[in-house]
């Protein structure tokens, strides 16, 4: 299942000064009920809607409470008769159902509160609750909830945003966002999804994720456009996706009553619109030129573009011919080089390709372009730098099997420590961290800035030892904290964004290696700087459940 954020039983007690007498349902002990979370629902101060039921019981029965759904992801929540929060429950035994148990401190009345994970959720479900102590309810097929951006209501238009910090789906790695809509059976609708900035992918899904009609260009051009009838009065899910690999940007997500038709697929031309807003972008980050038949030297440095996963990089840009084959060759005897051509409509990566270590790309381009080339390095070992020799030669040519014997450089010396605050350090320097520390840091406009996500980033090297468990802690009153772990046995860099409770990032790893392992000080939301704590503490520490909400 998808995480999502949370919220901590404090939340309730902002509900509960205003709850009223006249939405508690009575349920005695042993007793079964089903309800409906709807928009007339009371919310608590996380905009989550939920159901309030009353039971009495004599101190120190236990009591054990479930709830399920197919249309949202439970989340369950006992208090006193006083508003006094006691337990909650999320996701009992890995699946989506909510499942507690509890040993009640007093006679008298309970309240428990039928809630949903995330904000916007809407739907049909079950809760009961029995004696004694239960286990939880099995759930095997959770798979569908998750993180919901909002409601959607017929007849209404939303303006919004695909970024980065969406979920990803791993399956073609395209960012998304769920929108719920609430439907009356028989009811058929249009929903248009429509964007400039990436090629609309629109998919209607059950709550559990089951996919019931989904479309690519039906909207005309690159928007898409769906036609639905519901066949029950279940609120369905609206899935706003891309059409192409880690595409973000503005939309427009519109349901209209009635039938409108669905255009053919085919008049699609996307690719040239983003080929052209990709290339404003890596211009604009300082790509160097190349044409078709040059072979140009180069130099990857610290002053590079590093990557989370604590590799540099470079931008070039080149623009063949239509229909031109051309073969690109990256060469150097100084660090294992990766090829990354961006551009077309997948994203080609090669190492090893060419002779020995060096990586090849032969291609013939569909379109004049221009296409981006990223010089880039294997993460291991980290933070590789040194001479290369970029090529662009016409025609094709084959990929070679020599074997690959990758330069060893010795790793480059630690840095001194930054002086305190960390406020005043170069962002592009490596600031240093030990386990045990807490340091308070400043992000600001000077830092790293990340072109992709248009985002602010410290580096920061702390020393781990092979199996030794640490967390790791980024909070900030100023911008909602985004954190990344990446080094020696770490295959894919570590992420996290709201594990530290009110959008705070919390990390918990055991070092696999003895080694330098780099904490990269992010933001979710674009442009985000301001101050920060960074701390290391040794031992693990539970994900908080506190949602992030900084409406206030």
């Amino acid at each position: 299942m998808t995480a999502v954020r949370r919220p901590a039983l404090l939340l309730v007690a902002v509900a509960l000064g205003t709850r009223g007498l006249a939405g508690q349902t009575p349920l005695r002990i042993g007793q079964s009920v089903t309800g409906r979370l709807t928009l007339a629902d009371r919310q608590l101060a996380d905009s989550s809607r939920y159901k309030l039921y009353t039971f009495d019981a004599r101190l120190g029965d236990t009591v054990s409470a479930d709830m399920s759904s197919d249309d949202l992801d439970a989340n369950l929540i006992l208090a006193d008769a006083s508003g006094n929060p006691l337990a909650r429950n999320d996701d009992a035994g890995g699946g989506c159902n909510a499942h507690l148990s509890f040993v009640l401190p007093a006679a008298g009345g309970y309240e428990l509160f039928a809630n949903s994970s995330s904000p916007g959720e809407l739907g049909d479900f079950t809760v009961s609750l029995v004696q004694g102590v239960t286990a939880a309810a099995r759930d095997t097929t959770c798979r569908g909830f998750g993180r919901v951006k909002g409601v959607i209501q017929v007849g209404q238009t939303v303006k919004g945003q695909l970024t980065a910090g969406d979920p990803l789906l791993r399956t073609d790695s395209s960012y998304y966002q769920r929108w719920v809509l609430p439907l009356e059976a028989g009811r058929t609708v249009t929903v248009d999804l429509a964007s400039d900035d990436f090629d609309s992918y629109l998919l209607v899904t059950r709550g559990r994720g089951q996919k019931l009609v989904e479309n690519d260009d039906g909207g005309g051009g690159c928007n898409a456009r769906v036609a639905y009838t519901a066949t029950d009065d279940h609120p369905v899910r609206l899935v706003v996706n891309s059409a192409g690999k880690l595409q973000t940007g503005r939309f427009t997500l519109r349901v209209a009553d009635g039938a409108q038709p669905v255009e053919p697929k085919g008049t699609c031309r996307f690719r040239a619109l983003r080929q052209q807003a990709e290339a404003r972008a890596v211009t604009a980050a300082g790509a160097r030129q190349i044409r078709v038949g040059e072979t140009l030297p180069g130099q990857i440095t610290t002053s590079d573009s590093l990557y989370p996963d604590t590799t540099y990089y470079q931008f070039w840009q080149f623009a063949p011919r239509a229909r031109q084959q051309v073969t690109i060759d990256l060469a150097s005897d100084e660090f294992d080089p990766v090829l990354i051509l961006r551009g077309l409509d997948t994203t080609v990566v090669n190492n090893n390709g060419g002779p020995g270590c060096d990586a090849r790309v032969s291609l013939t381009f569909p379109e004049t372009g221009p296409y981006t080339i990223l010089v880039n390095t294997t993460s291991d070992p980290p933070r590789q730098t040194g001479r290369f020799t970029l090529s662009l030669t016409e025609g094709h040519k084959d990929q070679v099997s020599d074997e690959c014997r990758p330069p060893r450089p010795p790793p480059p010396p630690r840095p001194p420590k930054p002086p305190r605050p960390a406020a005043a350090a170069d962002g592009q320097a490596t600031h240093t961290i030990a386990v045990g520390e807490s340091i308070e840091g400043v992000l600001t406009g000077a830092d790293h800035f990340r072109p992709r996500d248009s985002t602010y980033s410290q580096s920061w090297t702390m020393a781990g030892t092979a199996g030794q468990v640490v967390t790791v802690d980024l909070e900030s009153p100023a911008f909602d904290p985004y954190l990344f772990v990446a080094g020696p046995g770490i295959g894919t860099s570590l992420q996290d964004d709201d594990s530290g409770g009110n959008c705070n990032a919390r990390l918990t790893l055991a070092f696999p290696q003895t080694g330098d392992y780099v904490i990269v000080v992010n933001s979710a939301t674009k442009h985000g700087t301001g101050p920060f704590t960074l701390s290391v503490t040794k031992g693990a520490k539970p994900k908080s459940l506190t949602r992030c909400d900084r409406t206030g």
